[in-house]
This record gives structure tokens, C-alpha cells and sequence, in this order.
């Protein structure tokens, strides 16, 4: 079985990646607990834990990248679409973009992007089996085929 992944970084870095690569870390993925955290995770629940100059621009980039809303397995393996989509709309001019996000604010979600990213390149829909929300595991999977995977330990 293949695992799918994504770097650290996603959808945070001041610019986006350019190489098709997806790493992730396995170890770092079946943390104790991160089972029950990311269990049927939607966009309510993750904006909970991000800063709040982030929620339009999430909404915005989970209705237009190609993936159902609430597919952060999608929304992660997609992340130069993701990323083109919510950079601009984050980064304060400063930084390229139209937004109102501090660098603090953006420090303060990049790793919990970076950790959420690794967990479903881990596990993909192993944590949305049985949650009703709909995801695309049709777009996702094509994504994942055209990647270069990298699994660490």
C-alpha cells in the first residue's frame, strides 16, 4: 500500500513548492491521540484551531481547489492548488499577497497545518471511515499518483 505525504510545509511557506513531492513521517503521524483529534475532521473544527484572519480564505481555498469542502486528505495531497489558492488570500501585502494575516498569525498555523498534513498523508481516509461528511477520493488518489512519495520514520 502506498502512503501519500506532503512536506512540512504546505500550504504556509512564503512561497509555494514547486517540486511534485509528497512527504510524510510515519512515526510523527501515529502520535498517540492523533486518531481521536483528526477523527472526522471538517472545517468548523479546524478553524477552531487556527488564527481567525485564516477562515475566509480556507473556506474559500476548500470550495475551489477541486475537493469536497471538508477532504483535508484531498485538501492536503492538493497542495499546490491549495496553495495557490489560499497564499494570496492569507499573506499580508508584505509577502506577496492581499491579506491581513500577521507573520505571527501565520507562524502560529503552520505547524498545526504541518502536523493535520502529515497525519492524512499518512493515513489518507483511514480516519473518515464512517464520518458523514463527503470527501474525493477519486481526485485525491489521481493526485497521489502523479507524486513522488517519501515516507520517514
Amino acid at each position: 500500500m502506498r502512503f501519500p505525504v506532503i512536506t512540512a510545509t504546505l500550504t504556509l511557506t512564503v512561497s509555494s513548492l514547486a517540486t511534485a513531492q509528497l512527504t510524510f513521517n510515519i512515526t510523527q503521524a501515529f502520535t498517540p491521540g492523533n486518531w481521536e483529534k483528526y477523527r472526522c475532521l471538517d472545517n468548523a473544527k479546524l478553524s477552531l484551531w487556527l488564527p481567525s484572519c485564516l477562515s475566509e480564505c480556507q473556506k474559500k481555498a476548500n470550495a475551489e481547489d477541486g475537493c469536497a469542502f471538508d477532504d483535508f486528505a484531498c485538501h492536503c495531497v492538493n497542495y499546490n492548488a491549495y496553495s495557490d489558492l489560499i497564499e494570496p488570500c492569507a499573506f499580508p501585502a508584505s509577502q506577496g499577497g492581499q491579506g491581513n494575516c500577521t507573520l505571527a498569525e501565520l507562524g502560529q498555523a503552520r505547524p498545526i497545518i504541518a502536523d493535520m498534513c502529515n497525519f492524512f498523508n499518512a493515513t489518507v481516509y483511514g480516519d473518515y471511515h464512517g464520518c458523514a461528511q463527503w470527501v474525493t477520493k477519486e481526485k485525491t488518489y489521481q493526485v497521489i499518483a502523479g507524486e513522488e512519495v517519501i515516507v520517514t520514520h
